[in-house]
């Protein structure tokens, strides 16, 4: 089985209990070790992450065993840098033996082609991609690490707490927005690669906190949005013939 999950966001300041979600978390990885062939973890696993040479952030050290375990027992596990966590560099891949992308991939299994990645490099203003660009230039990750780890990690986690907030407040306001997939930019970016010949037959994206399975062009080729480990509790399996979005056992939507 090839799994695939999104937005963890691991140690995020909003989540009431972080340790039980961490538990939860592992306890799904758990649940899929036996069959999986592949994992594919699709960005924003942690609220924050920014590797010092000999500093990383605390915490989550059980979700980073479970992931060295499954590695060592022979799957082969992907994580993809999200807006969130876009500050991975060597110490994962060095330690727990996991691939990072920081970009989307293409990869096949059992025939069927995939277009990997978290989504959030697609549909966004120029100003996001610009904050974009300064969260991946060099330089300016050079002189981030100048900052005390302290500071740096309390900036970035007050930034995530309030962006959040004020998104849950503005759901309360004015009610949350029905998902409409023909509207939704990684659909569309979807369709359009396939009508410029892109040849994957899934188009699978995080980030977006949604579950959508929608169509992406003809001969049964789909893009899934596979929501998130805060409100959904879902993931995406293929199994060698089909992709499907599963909840996990005991969801609750918050």
């Amino acid at each position: 089985m090839i799994y695939f999950a999104s937005d963890f966001h691991l140690g995020a300041p909003y989540i009431a209990d972080r340790k039980a979600h961490e538990a939860r978390i592992v306890r799904w990885l758990d649940s899929i070790e036996a069959d999986c062939e592949a994992l594919y973890i699709l960005g924003d696993i942690f609220d924050y992450w920014f590797e010092y040479r000999t500093v990383i952030p605390r915490g989550f050290v059980r979700f980073q065993a479970k992931i060295a375990q499954m590695v060592d027992r022979g799957a082969d596990v992907h994580f993809f840098t999200g807006n969130h966590d876009v500050w991975m560099f060597d110490y994962l891949p060095a330690e727990l033996g996991v691939k990072v992308h920081s970009g989307p991939i293409t990869v096949s299994h059992s025939g069927k082609t995939f277009f990997i990645g978290h989504g959030d490099d697609i549909g966004y203003d120029r100003w996001y991609h610009i904050l974009m660009w300064a969260f991946h230039n060099k330089f300016l990750q050079a002189c981030y690490r100048w900052v005390h780890p302290d500071l740096a990690g309390w900036v970035a986690t007050t930034w995530s707490h309030k962006s959040r907030m004020g998104h849950y407040a503005d759901e309360r306001k004015k009610g949350r927005k029905p998902v409409e997939p023909d509207k939704e930019f990684q659909v569309l970016y979807a369709r359009r690669l396939v009508a410029q010949g892109s040849v994957a037959d899934y188009f699978v994206f995080g980030h977006r906190h949604e579950v959508i399975d929608a169509e992406a062009g003809p001969g049964g080729r789909r893009v899934l949005v596979i929501g998130d480990w805060i409100r959904n509790f879902t993931y995406a399996a293929f199994d060698g013939n089909d992709i499907k979005i599963l909840t996990d056992d005991d969801a609750r939507v918050r």
